[in-house]
């Protein structure tokens, strides 16, 4: 199974009858992501329903690899088991999800997957009208090296696509992913040249991610400092990323 440009987060999926109204369960998944690692070989999360409706959830985990920067390759994998693999939350209530590793961790290298929770839409009754909308939520499984640091070692290269268009890539040469959740590119007197505090761009070990940023002004090839938020840092904190 291959999905496109999966963020990190949290992902929806809609599912629709051809009806009038418009039911949906409310649901939320914590944690948003899962670190594991030589020593934590299981994690959990908690799905709450928040709903007056009886919630039904079907879980599977699956490897996550990347391809040509953008794209993610969601593979089944016996390396993990998620228990419960269906489970029932009854409305107001909560439900523990366990998430095991079975294989041991690279010594080298961080382990990424993608546990995946699917809602079972509840059958319509007789003479219901309505839209069923079915949530899918898709969580990173992170499991770090045994033998060395877990660290992501990002740098950039920018290229003028027109006058006020930057073709921005960053590679991430670390053997452990990134995710970035805001970007500032400044010029050299200080002032922004581009700005974006809204993404949720995972990059996985010796991949890239290239995408074109539209300039508040015209950039001449001048110099840039390039800042970024992301989930290696405290909230709120920029970091600075180096060139190639």
């Amino acid at each position: 199974m291959k999905f496109c440009n999966l963020a990190a987060g949290v992902a929806f999926l809609a599912a629709f009858f051809f009806v009038s109204n418009v039911y949906a369960a409310e649901f939320s998944v914590n944690p948003v992501r899962v670190y594991l690692d030589g020593k934590v070989k299981s994690g959990t999360v908690v799905v709450e329903n928040y709903s007056d409706e009886l919630l039904t959830i079907q879980a599977t985990i699956n490897s996550w690899s990347q391809e040509k920067g953008k794209d993610d390759l969601i593979i089944p994998t016996g390396d993990l088991v998620v228990s419960p693999p269906i489970f029932k939350v009854q409305p107001k209530s909560r439900q523990v999800v366990r998430i095991g590793n079975l294989k041991k961790p690279d010594a080298n290298r961080e382990g990424a997957y993608r546990l995946f929770l699917w809602e079972v839409p509840p059958p319509r009754k007789p003479g219901e009208s309505g839209i069923g909308i079915a949530l899918h939520m898709s969580l990173p499984v992170f499991i770090a090296p045994t033998g060395v640091k877990a660290q992501a070692e990002l740098k950039w290269k920018a290229e003028s696509v027109d006058a006020k268009t930057v073709r921005l890539t960053f590679s991430n040469s670390g053997n452990a992913h990134i995710q970035i959740t805001g970007i500032n590119l400044n010029l050299p007197d200080g002032s922004s040249l581009a700005a974006n505090q809204s993404m949720m761009v995972y990059i996985l070990p010796e991949q890239s991610y290239t995408w074109n940023v539209k300039t508040d002004k015209p950039w001449n090839n001048e110099p840039l400092r390039v800042m970024i938020k992301s989930d290696t840092a405290p909230p709120g904190v920029e970091t600075e990323v180096k060139p190639e």
